[in-house]
């Protein structure tokens, strides 16, 4: 891999969350609720980050039942799947780790189990879900959505050969590119980058990047 497009000025613009008291709420509430033995608790985390973030899990291939018994039905299952994967066990051993190769693998392999989970729940894979819920309860699971996707290919160019990392291809991917900045930004600023930081980075500049086509969009009708 290889820097195409990367300016640390940039990032150190662009890395602030106007969002922030939102997202510091979601990180509370799943530090304090880190569990999925509870009902409630369960059903409190995946409505709000899925809302939140424009990701909701009742947003499925096929709807045959209302939201709220869904909400039932994917609670009841959850807790299922936790005892069947020891997902909270796991979520455990990577609280207070850093970001990095070795982490990574294990971050790939959670995140490939809840988007497995999500699928049989859903008919989706509903990827961005299941790297926005695992973040706010381990902070350092890269977020991935399709505006940060495209803006990291944009950053990070070159081909990825790491036979080893398995999961979902397309997070696997992504986050190999992402541990790539990662290690840039720590190397120019001298301490570590959060993955929160990295991911307003890359939605602030895909919004930019948005609304400039917008904006050049209205010119040329004007002209």
């Amino acid at each position: 891999m290889k820097i195409i497009n990367f300016s640390l000025k940039d990032f150190e613009k662009n890395k602030n969350n106007k969002d922030n008291l939102s997202n510091k709420i979601l990180y509370k509430m799943c530090q304090d609720y880190p569990l999925h033995t509870n009902p409630e608790e369960i059903r409190a985390k995946i409505l709000l980050i899925g809302r939140v973030y424009a990701a909701a899990i009742e947003r499925r291939k096929n709807k045959k039942n209302i939201n709220e018994d869904f909400y039932e039905e994917v609670v009841d299952k959850f807790i299922k799947f936790n005892q069947n994967n020891n997902l909270d066990l796991k979520l455990q051993t990577l609280r207070n780790k850093e970001f990095n190769e070795d982490t990574l693998k294990d971050i790939l392999a959670i995140h490939s189990e809840l988007v497995g989970f999500f699928k049989k729940l859903t008919g989706l894979e509903k990827r961005s879900l299941a790297s926005k819920y695992l973040h706010f309860h381990v902070p350092i699971f890269p977020i991935y959505d399709s505006r940060a996707n495209a803006t990291i290919k944009k950053i990070i160019g070159g081909s990825i050969k790491n036979p080893k990392l398995l999961g979902d291809k397309r997070y696997s991917k992504f986050c190999c590119k992402i541990i790539f900045l990662y290690n840039i930004i720590k190397q120019q600023i001298g301490e570590n980058p959060t993955l929160r930081q990295i991911d307003t980075y890359l939605v602030n500049l895909a919004n930019k990047n948005l609304s400039n086509q917008e904006e050049n969009k209205y010119k040329k009708q004007e002209e």
